[in-house]
């Protein structure tokens, strides 16, 4: 294999990024609500999507959003998504991606990065582990009880 490229995402790479993150949780997605996020979210200069490719082709992707937390007195790095495709996995790609995070909080003066995995997704586990990250803090989730109609959100 050779070396894995980055670079940013780009609105025109909203299918492979759709199919990145069908791929990551395992699930289709409402198109059109994707693309209004992805549009939106490219629009926030406190996010990133960082592609990566392996012989031109894209294998890969991190997102990254920078955000500064009151209760650390500092920027926080928190990883939202990571995915590698299935071809690329154990090639360290993933590593790479992780790495090119770091570095970017490290550039950002960000005290920490930090991402959430489910709990049932014991290889990403183990694989976080290997990279240095620690089981910290615990996430509690509860779903919102639906409007009828969505808000925009700014």
């Amino acid at each position: 294999m050779s070396d894995v490229e980055f670079r940013r995402a780009t609105i025109a790479d909203g299918d492979i990024v759709y199919a990145l993150i069908c791929e990551l949780k395992q699930a289709e997605f409402d198109r059109q609500a994707f693309n209004v996020g992805f549009a939106a979210n490219l629009e926030d200069h406190n996010l990133c999507y960082q592609l990566a490719l392996l012989n031109g082709d894209v294998v890969g992707m991190i997102g990254l959003h920078m955000q500064f937390h009151l209760h650390h007195v500092n920027w926080i790095a928190e990883i939202q998504e990571l995915v590698v495709m299935p071809q690329a996995r154990g090639h360290g790609v993933g590593s790479k991606l992780l790495a090119w995070a770091e570095e970017q909080a490290r550039i950002a003066g960000a005290e920490l990065t930090e991402l959430s995995t489910s709990t049932g997704r014991l290889d990403a586990h183990r694989f976080y582990q290997r990279e240095g990250y620690k089981q910290t803090h615990f996430r509690f989730t509860k779903p919102v009880e639906s409007n009828s109609e969505p808000e925009n959100h700014p």
